[in-house]
């Protein structure tokens, strides 16, 4: 839920925030990079940061980073001040997605990583939906204000918690946050494989996310009101597939409901080149591409540990998802230019291209590396 509330935050509040602090539209492009430049450095550092602290620290200061971020934001008077507090913003949100995951992987069944995603869902739509009550009165400040409170009484949880951490001795995170080199992991069967699914997955999810009510809209003479549901019938269903996925796992190894989430997906890429009589296809096929998405990223960062030795975990973690960043940071993007070319009307043929890409991806992925009970351990 911390790392959800905040993402959504400026996109929601930005017409005003933009006309208060007296800048144009398209700096909303510079926050954004320097919030997800800090957010892959800290990914990408989270194993180094793991050998010094324990997991509990690292999450608790990275929330508290978060709040505080949040709050000061709700401060500025000028957008200089703004960028200056993505800064820690970013780097909260990088070291606790990666901290967190590995922390679920190493101790928790598949379950447990399935309904942890699940709650980034809700956070991810609580957050604009506070803004949004907010903005009724144009106290975008106040906004950031409430989810910074949030986010600082969520630390205090954790901190309350510690005792119920597992204990990690310094020995113990130097030997399972090993320093290990790019080039190294590159060289490990596999590696390359999960991260390329990371990055197209991510690919898919945010095209999902920032381009399905655009093309509704334009594609299939849909009404505004009607095509700004699309994008939240897509979270909607991307969270309940992640309590789904949570439930299934006791009847479904993780690699199952990975290889079904990338068939709904390609499916509704493949329906959504049709036209149907009714509105109510249409939001049932968001609502499919949403299922689709949800067991893909927390089954794959389960399986890390079936794949991968315990001192490579972290290291692999941060790979993949510094990397899948690019997905939404750089591809999303690129597909946007696309659109602007060729037309909105083949956002399907990106779903269907990158999803297909992926599954051949799992495939090798799948088949090609799986560790014995003593790798695993070792």
């Amino acid at each position: 839920i911390a790392l959800g509330l905040p993402d959504a935050l400026l996109g929601s509040a930005w017409n005003l925030v933009r006309l208060d602090l007296n800048t144009s539209l398209g700096t909303l492009g510079l926050m954004t990079v320097v919030v997800y430049a800090m957010s892959v450095f800290s990914t990408f550092n989270a194993p180094r940061i793991l050998r010094f602290l324990e997991t509990k620290k690292v999450v608790f200061i990275s929330i508290l980073l978060t709040g505080t971020a949040l709050i000061m934001i709700s401060r500025v008077t000028a957008f200089y001040q703004m960028l200056f507090f993505a800064i820690p913003l970013g780097l909260g949100a990088g070291a606790i997605d990666v901290s967190l995951n590995h922390y679920l992987a190493s101790n928790y069944k598949a379950k447990h990583m399935n309904y942890l995603h699940s709650f980034y869902g809700i956070g991810v739509t609580f957050g604009p939906t506070i803004m949004a009550y907010t903005l009724r009165g144009d106290a975008w400040r106040s906004g950031y204000v409430v989810v910074g409170v949030v986010l600082l009484l969520i630390a205090l949880v954790s901190l309350i918690s510690f005792p119920l951490w597992k204990k990690e001795s310094q020995d113990e995170r130097e030997e399972t946050h090993a320093h290990l080199g790019v080039r190294e992991m590159l060289s490990i069967p596999g590696v390359k494989s999960s991260i390329l699914i990371f990055l197209f997955y991510v690919h898919v999810e945010s095209l999902g996310g920032v381009w399905i009510a655009s093309y509704f809209y334009l594609t299939k003479d849909i009404s505004f009101s009607d095509a700004a549901l699309f994008t939240s019938s897509f979270y909607l269903a991307l969270t309940i597939g992640r309590f789904m996925s949570g439930v299934l796992t006791r009847k479904l190894k993780p690699k199952t409901l990975v290889r079904i989430g990338e068939s709904l997906i390609l499916m509704s890429g493949i329906l959504m080149l049709f036209k149907y009589p009714s509105i109510t296809y249409y939001y049932l096929i968001a609502g499919l591409f949403g299922i689709g998405c949800a067991p893909i990223y927390p089954n794959m960062m389960y399986m890390n540990k079936e794949h991968f030795q315990k001192k490579q975990l972290s290291k692999v973690m941060s790979l993949q998802m510094s990397i899948g960043y690019l997905g939404f940071g750089a591809l999303t993007p690129l597909a946007g230019l696309v659109f602007e070319k060729l037309g909105i009307e083949t956002f399907p043929i990106f779903i269907i291209a990158s999803i297909s890409l992926t599954i051949f991806l799992t495939y090798i992925y799948l088949s090609k590396t799986r560790l014995t009970d003593n790798e695993t351990l070792g």
